[in-house]
């Protein structure tokens, strides 16, 4: 079933589809069609459009400039960021109650997400491989691999073979600084700590491919550039681009507040 074949809130057959993020009630939460759910969500939130930033999908400003240092940087290792949405509230509330709150079974709709996000955008320059900004949920670390969990998620949704989700192609070895609502000067501290604890454990997966790095947000990029850094130099990859969740929108004069 397409997402244009069944209109958000309305009742077809048996199947009662609630409105993102009322995702729990909705006939379709166990099994729903990912673009049903991509329009869903699109129907709530703001989306990056030709007032993104290229590289990183940062509301750019009036000037057409981006804020954002990584862009700028000549050390830059990640060719591009592309967001799904951007961090308005009611994603910023799903994304929080599934890493925090133990809603775990939100992945099933971020997952969704991801598979329909990639249909629309990958097909004609598919990625090699799709990996996740590892997480470590060992002593000191996070309760649960959140970002590995959304990965599964989209390979169940999508079905057989046809994404190359694979977790165990980056993995993060320690524990590390929490970079979430940190200042850009703490980010980026934590994204050079965070490259020394990522490995690449079999090359033959890396070597000579594009790979696409999935997270849920991104605030500056510097912990996504690290995991780059680590498939570009220790993974011997070709190109390495990320997609995340939501793209936090800056607060700066001059450029429009997502709420």
């Amino acid at each position: 079933m397409s997402a244009a074949a069944t209109t958000v809130g309305e009742v077809t057959g048996e199947t009662e589809l609630a409105t993102f993020p009322a995702c729990h009630r909705c006939g379709s939460f166990t099994a729903g069609p990912p673009q049903l759910c991509l329009a869903c969500v699109r129907r709530q939130l703001p989306t990056p459009g030709a007032d993104g930033c290229p590289v990183c999908s940062q509301r750019l400003r009036p000037d057409a400039t981006c804020g954002n240092e990584l862009c700028r940087s000549g050390a830059r290792r990640i060719s591009r960021i592309r967001a799904i949405g951007y961090q308005s509230g009611p994603l910023r509330r799903v994304i929080n109650s599934y890493k925090y709150r133990g809603t775990h079974s939100w992945a099933l709709v971020l997952g969704r997400l991801l598979t329909a996000w990639l249909e629309e955008n990958c097909a004609a320059d598919p990625p090699d491989l799709i990996v996740a900004n590892p997480g470590y949920a060992g002593p000191g670390g996070a309760s649960f691999a959140h970002a590995e969990t959304v990965l599964a998620a989209a390979a169940a949704a999508a079905g057989g073979d046809r994404w190359p989700f694979d977790s165990s192609a980056i993995v993060k070895t320690l524990p590390t600084l929490a970079s979430a609502s940190a200042q850009a000067w703490s980010k980026r501290v934590a994204g050079a700590e965070l490259r020394g604890a990522l490995r690449v454990p079999d090359r033959s997966k890396t070597t000579g491919r594009h790979i696409l790095v999935y997270d849920d947000i991104c605030t500056t990029g510097m912990q996504l550039d690290a995991v780059a850094a680590c498939l570009l130099d220790q993974g011997q990859a070709a190109r390495v681009e990320a997609v995340v969740l939501a793209r936090a929108a800056w607060r700066e004069p001059g450029l429009g507040q997502v709420s």
